[in-house]
């Protein structure tokens, strides 16, 4: 069959083994997940919509999606003691949809919608679905690509990028679509757009994959629970979105996009696509298991933004779940990975974007060390510990910047809206320095001192930032004013 890209049996997801890596199909990847150590997917976006995606699969394969509180526990421990998933079961669920997962099928386009080839009045361009490609006006990031000459994407990158676009697509502004009469050109932002999204690792894939899936929470929508594959009618944009239920729809039904590639004549090439609004009406709230929530001063709980300046290290705390004064919720994921007392690392995804602009900064991927042996529920003292260093550490971070902004105004007569040049070089300073200092005394347990480490190294970030013209008296007295500022309790609390 020409113009067809089978996503079960054609190799499209890249997958680690060891220091080498190799393309899998959804059939392969699954049945032979336990060879497998993680994804390996070069866009952090794609490989974060990929495992909700998967975990949603997951869920299917095992019986999973079906059972709640200890019944749900138990079976994963079964499946999770089994080793891998059992070949039958995998094979049952993709014949079931075989037909589902075809990328440029005509009628049901895997996490398409095929009519917007009638209701966009054009395409909106190969480079508009790509992230990391310059469309219209925007920045160029990798490459320089052109609306007038576009680069066609293989099969496998559209396929990435469609999983990106429906999960950190942009507001405002889009393709136009018009449907039955009524035309609009602006869609809302994708669920997880300017977000940082984490997710436990197992000893391999099949691991990761089994411990990744999330248990039902409160407020999630009862009754029939698909996932867009697997929805026989296709959703009406002008009605009710789907509703938020446990697990598929939380994990893959709350896409704001619709999307449509437009492959060449052969199916070897995407040459075009369709990037436009899939709903009108908002859908219900929903909180994803993958992100740290924060409560603002209302008492609003808000997802954390991603910050490609932001180390990992720095969120350890709030994936441990210790004892903190910052108001946050941790990733409910984290809660059910300690009941499986593995020791595994969190594998971290950000996409530091606008969220209210189609404006795209930054994305990156990080990986911790075995860190999940020290969650609450496992070892509550090292994640009270890691709490309070890690409060320690924002706290120095704070006052040293604060602290630098001011001496160089006193030092420079500078505008008082101007931006330090210290205070920018001792933070960076800081920042970078602080992860080995964060690590060597969380693995030692030594907490206290970790904090007074931090203390140290914040002295330390003035004498580099401020440089060697000390000889000067002014320069002199502002890093002799910036030491004992540092040092004395700030209105926050003090980290000494």
């Amino acid at each position: 069959m020409t113009n067809s890209f089978d996503l079960i049996d054609q190799p499209w997801i890249p997958v680690s083994v060891g220091r080498e890596s190799k393309m899998v199909g959804l059939r392969e990847l699954f049945v032979r997940s336990a060879e497998f150590d993680e994804l390996a997917l070069p866009v952090p976006p794609a490989a974060s919509g990929l495992w909700r995606i998967l975990y949603a699969i997951t869920a299917r394969i095992t019986g999973l999606d079906v059972l709640r509180g200890a019944q749900w526990k138990k079976r994963q421990e079964q499946i999770l003691d089994q080793g891998r998933f059992a070949p039958e079961d995998v094979d049952a669920y993709f014949t079931k949809y075989r037909d589902r997962f075809n990328l440029f099928d005509p009628d049901r386009p895997w996490m398409q919608d095929p009519r917007l080839s009638v209701e966009c009045p054009k395409p909106s361009g190969v480079n508009k679905l790509a992230f990391d490609r310059p469309a219209g006006n925007t920045q160029v990031w990798f490459g320089h690509h052109t609306d007038k000459n576009p680069v066609a994407l293989t099969p496998q990158e559209a396929a990435w990028y469609l999983i990106a676009q429906l999960y950190y697509g942009a507001s405002g502004q889009c393709s136009v679509r018009k449907v039955a009469g009524q035309k609009f050109l602006n869609s809302n932002a994708g669920p997880l757009r300017g977000t940082v999204s984490y997710h436990p690792l197992g000893a391999n894939l099949f691991e990761s994959l089994v411990v990744g899936v999330p248990p039902a929470t409160s407020g999630q929508a009862e009754g029939p629970d698909l996932c867009p594959w697997e929805r026989d009618e296709l959703p009406d944009p002008l009605g009710v979105p789907w509703p938020v239920s446990w697990p598929c729809g939380v994990l893959t039904g709350r896409s704001r996009h619709a999307v449509l590639l437009v492959p060449d004549a052969a199916g070897e090439t995407v040459t075009n696509a369709y990037v436009t609004w899939a709903w009108r009406l908002p859908g219900a709230a929903a909180a994803d298991p993958y992100v740290v929530r924060l409560q603002d001063k209302k008492g609003n709980w808000y997802q954390r933004s991603a910050d490609y300046s932001r180390a990992l290290w720095r969120d350890v705390d709030a994936l441990l779940g210790g004892t903190s004064a910052v108001k946050r919720h941790r990733p409910d994921v984290m809660a059910a990975a300690a009941d499986l007392e593995l020791d595994g690392r969190v594998r971290a995804y950000g996409f530091d974007q606008d969220v209210q602009k189609a404006r795209d900064s930054q994305w990156y991927t990080a990986k911790t060390p075995p860190i999940l042996g020290w969650l609450r529920e496992r070892d509550p003292e090292t994640a009270d510990g890691v709490a309070l260093m890690a409060g320690a550490a924002e706290s120095v971070g704070e006052q040293l910047g604060a602290v630098l902004q001011q001496v160089w105004l006193e030092a420079t007569n500078a505008d008082k809206n101007r931006k330090s040049p210290w205070a920018r070089v001792g933070q960076t300073y800081y920042w970078a320095k602080g992860e080995a200092v964060f690590w060597e005394h969380a693995h030692n347990g030594q907490f206290t001192e970790g904090s007074r480490a931090f203390v140290r190294l914040g002295h330390e970030a003035i004498d580099y930032a401020i440089g060697t013209n000390t000889h000067l008296p002014r320069i002199a007295k502002a890093a002799q004013l910036a030491h004992r500022r540092l040092a004395a309790p700030s209105k926050k609390g003090s980290a000494t």
